[in-house]
């Protein structure tokens, strides 16, 4: 089964460095074409010329993720909902959650509402996701 691959949408608000990013209005991912359909929904709030990925995730009611690792630290911002990752708990709105940069964890899951959460991690958008059943994570010191 092959993963999505996500790119910027071509249209909507500049996401140009010094410019005030209003989040409702930055346009949604697009799956690449070839990719399969993706019950989640993404929204890149910084632009290619950043060294810091953020954006809002979406995931539906009782959605049911995959483990994975990143590359870099992640940071999220639980904005709507309930944001559920096994074996950490539930994460309520407002709550910030940290990842160590080649940590396995998840699945993550949504509550019955569904979840809206922002995440934030050093590199551009797309943020590598990696399978840790395919590539582990390297060794930390």
């Amino acid at each position: 089964m092959s993963s999505v691959v996500w790119r910027r949408s071509s249209t909507g608000p500049s996401l140009d460095p010094r410019t005030i990013i209003h989040i409702d209005d930055a346009p949604l991912a697009e799956r690449a074409p070839g990719s399969p359909d993706a019950p989640i929904t993404l929204r890149p709030l910084t632009g290619e010329d950043c060294d810091l990925a953020v954006l809002i995730f979406t995931l539906p009611p009782n959605h049911v993720g995959k483990l994975h690792w990143h590359p870099a630290d992640t940071v999220y911002v639980v904005r709507r909902g309930q944001f559920i990752v096994e074996g950490e708990g539930t994460y309520e709105v407002g709550d910030i959650r940290w990842v160590k940069a080649a940590t396995p964890y998840g699945p993550e899951r949504a509550g019955p509402e569904g979840c809206e959460v922002m995440l934030m991690a050093a590199g551009s958008f797309p943020l590598p996701t990696y399978d840790p059943a395919v590539g582990l994570p390297p060794a930390r010191a």
